[in-house]
């Protein structure tokens, strides 16, 4: 990120530049380079003010846990026949018949999903 004295030393064209770059737009004649530098400076601001706010992209709150957490009890924990075949997957052991490979494919895709449900919820706790 520029900061505002940064910004006041780019022509007009770099701003506009710089705007197009991030998808942002001032309000009013964008001929004006002082337009330019407010939208530029202020929008990592106003992003983090509307997540706060609750506007677009916020935190979904201790529901999500919660709703997180059922959904990995309701996938399961795997047995140990289920491990050992998960990590034969892991090392490429693909079983040689297609039916019975397109399962073990849907236990590793699970498995996945688990590890990134894993993942969210501790992204979302901390």
């Amino acid at each position: 990120m520029l900061s505002r004295e940064q910004l006041e030393l780019l022509s007009l064209e770099d701003l506009q530049a710089i705007g197009k770059d991030y998808g942002i737009q001032p309000v009013g004649n964008y001929s004006k380079r002082e337009l330019w530098i407010r939208a530029i400076a202020r929008f990592p601001y106003q992003a983090i003010d509307q997540m706060r706010d609750g506007v677009g992209m916020h935190h979904p709150g201790i529901n999500a846990y919660y709703l997180l957490t059922q959904v990995l009890d309701m996938i399961g924990e795997p047995t140990d026949s289920q491990k050992a075949l998960l990590k034969a997957s892991d090392c490429e052991q693909w079983l040689q018949d297609q039916q019975w490979r397109f399962y073990q494919e849907k236990m590793q895709d699970l498995h996945r999903t688990t590890i990134l449900i894993r993942n969210a919820i501790k992204l979302l706790v901390g």
